[in-house]
């Protein structure tokens, strides 16, 4: 008999119950999921993970630490998961688990799905505040395309001055090797001496929106 019941709390202390196994979110909207376990694991490192097998699945984020939309936040018996701003290819199946060194983790799963309709929320989901949340969702969007433009062009200009740079060297090193060639015709260079009357020309040369001034004598 007591081997029975310490079979029995084993089974209990080794369980980690997903409160749905389907879940149904919205484009740009919010969705939690909640994992019970026994207090028993509560210093443990509990994770978020994505995938149809639960050996091979990818974790997304480990407790404490979170992602730019997926939160984790562990009261001591139950991890609760919030993944926010969702997008359609975000359906597909998760696991909570808990880690244990010497032994299978312990874990449960849910099937999301994604729809594109508020027809499809499901009942049991938090309020959605009106468009407060899809506003922070497409104002987060806009800041990353921002950014990555901003990069783009920086990128652009640093091409550019590159370009200009080796036009540049490319006019002077052509200079510098006809007038050694015009002193090689008679055998030896002979130095002229400037003269009275004679200016320096100035030659500007726009280069893509810039001026470069190269001197030639």
């Amino acid at each position: 008999m007591e081997l029975v019941v310490r079979f029995s709390l084993a089974l209990v202390l080794d369980t980690m119950v997903m409160d749905e196994k389907v879940k149904t979110g919205v484009e740009l909207d919010t969705v939690s999921a909640s994992c019970n376990y026994d207090a028993h694991y509560k210093n443990h490192t509990k994770y978020w993970c994505r995938g149809y097998f639960r050996d091979s699945c990818n974790i997304i984020a480990f407790t404490p630490n979170s992602t730019n939309r997926v939160a984790l936040q562990d009261t001591g018996s139950q991890l609760i998961i919030t993944m926010s701003c969702l997008v359609k290819e975000d359906t597909g199946w998760y696991w909570c688990g808990i880690q244990r060194d010497f032994a299978r983790d312990v874990m449960d799963f849910t099937q999301l799905i994604v729809t594109d309709s508020r027809d499809g929320r499901a009942s049991g989901f938090p309020p959605d505040p009106p468009g407060n949340r899809t506003r922070s969702c497409r104002t987060s969007k806009a800041i990353q395309k921002a950014k990555g433009f901003r990069m783009f062009i920086l990128i652009i200009c640093i091409l550019i001055t590159g370009l200009e740079i080796i036009f540049i060297i490319s006019l002077l090193s052509r200079g510098r090797r006809s007038r050694r060639n015009r002193g090689g015709v008679t055998g030896k260079s002979i130095p002229r001496s400037p003269q009275p009357n004679q200016i320096p020309s100035v030659i500007s040369i726009p280069l893509f929106g810039c001026i470069h001034t190269v001197k030639t004598q």
